[in-house]
């Protein structure tokens, strides 16, 4: 028996039919060996099955994709399994997402949906020809075109917000539950993530068609499973913007506009609006998409580190700063590797400045760690005042052993208006 196949067989045998999915840790990497089995049973479409089991269920994706196949009664544990993963709490707004290695949370309905467009195109299946569907690009449509447009509709109906938030697991180590940390959008961090992965995997795999397991193991590090040539989670934010223009997905959204116009749940929404106003909301759709999650860095929030509380009262600084002082880190000295390490190394860090230093809470305001794409916040006070605090005026950023270049700081993905200054020993 393979290797792969035994894990699978662990991982479906150990535990009880009953308790498997109450267990199952949301992380990607509890998918992986789901894959594996459904691959090693010969179930011929796996992104399909997963529309079934409560995956991407809109109009549009039901157009461009086909029918999904019917869920067998009853359910094959491999697929409760799936189910579970996508669906532990039919009523939250958080369901469907799982925590990756990198530390990001990602929705599994958009990028399930872009690894089917990329397998029906290396099949050499095409979309719909009849209009207004055939002016639409399927990648983009059924991952982030179809939400972006209809949540940038609803803000500016509603005063809403069209982007975000980010959340929160219970637990980094055996993810559970998922909070949001704010009133939720169409395109919270978790679906814009699923989103970008979904594009980037799809064309890869409309070009070299692999099995999902080996694509997920890959693109996600899980067991350092990233090979050389690949591309990796981590790197999302750069290689969609290299892959996607700005231009790009504002015809994308313009287009998925004119369709949504035609369909009945949303075709309210655009009444009140011209062929201007219309073209004004895919621009500024596109370009604040771009800004968030392209031009800025990811943002991993001081509730996903296990930060301590700050101690005492902290002070407040309104952006823009007039300058930033670079602090140079002697200990942890070691490029963390992964989002646990890195996440102790924070920690430790904010350990030895509350209880060696002495100091309220750990010095910087945020910290790129060698070897990883992220910005971590390590203070703030306030996340709907974008405020932060300080004890000695400005803001301290921290660079790890090694790192070499400076990066235009983002707060909130709010780019800031600030210059370096230092170095100055901590």
């Amino acid at each position: 028996m393979c290797c792969s196949a035994a894990a699978v067989l662990l991982l479906l045998v150990v535990l009880s039919a009953r308790t498997q999915a109450a267990l199952l840790p949301h992380h990607i990497s509890s998918l992986i060996p789901i894959l594996q089995s459904l691959e090693a049973d010969g179930t011929p479409d796996i992104p399909s099955l997963v529309r079934s089991l409560g995956g991407c269920g809109t109009p549009v994706c039901h157009t461009l994709l086909g029918d999904p196949p019917p869920t067998p009664t009853p359910i094959p544990e491999p697929w409760a399994l799936l189910a579970h993963l996508l669906h532990p709490n039919a009523t939250a707004a958080e369901r469907g997402a799982l925590l990756a290695p990198d530390g990001s949370t990602v929705a599994l309905a958009p990028l399930f949906a872009g690894v089917e467009v990329g397998l029906k195109r290396a099949a050499g299946r095409s979309g719909p020809i009849d209009q207004p569907y055939a002016s639409l690009d399927a990648l983009y449509a059924v991952t982030i075109t179809e939400a972006l447009g209809t949540s940038f509709l609803v803000a500016r109906v509603n005063g809403t917000a069209a982007l975000g938030p980010d959340g929160c697991w219970d637990d980094v180590d055996n993810p559970q539950n998922f909070t949001l940390l704010g009133p939720p959008s169409l395109v919270p961090h978790a679906v814009a993530n699923g989103a970008m992965d979904g594009v980037l995997l799809g064309t890869r795999l409309a070009e070299d068609p692999i099995p999902l397991s080996v694509l997920f193991r890959r693109y996600y590090g899980v067991d350092n499973g990233i090979a050389r040539g690949w591309p990796h989670s981590s790197r999302r934010r750069r290689d969609f913007g290299a892959l996607t223009a700005v231009g790009k997905l504002e015809e994308e959204v313009a287009a998925m506009l004119r369709v949504l116009r035609g369909l009945p749940h949303t075709h309210e929404l655009l009444e009140e609006f011209g062929e201007e106003e219309e073209a004004d909301i895919a621009r500024r759709a596109a370009r604040e998409f771009m800004e968030v999650y392209v031009e800025c860095p990811a943002i991993i929030p001081r509730c996903m580190w296990g930060a301590r509380p700050y101690r005492g009262t902290p002070r407040p600084l309104s952006p823009p700063l007039g300058s930033i002082y670079i602090h140079h880190t002697f200990v942890p000295s070691a490029p963390c590797r992964s989002f646990t390490a890195c996440a102790r190394d924070m920690r430790s860090m904010q350990r030895f400045h509350q209880d060696t230093r002495g100091w309220d809470d750990i010095g910087y305001s945020e910290d790129w760690p060698h070897g990883c794409w992220s910005v971590w916040v390590l203070r703030r006070l306030d996340p709907g005042l974008h405020e932060w605090c300080s004890d000695g005026g400005q803001m301290g950023h921290q660079p790890n052993e090694g790192q070499t270049t400076w990066t235009p700081t983002c707060v909130d993905n709010n780019p800031m208006d600030i210059r370096p200054d230092g170095p100055r020993s901590v």
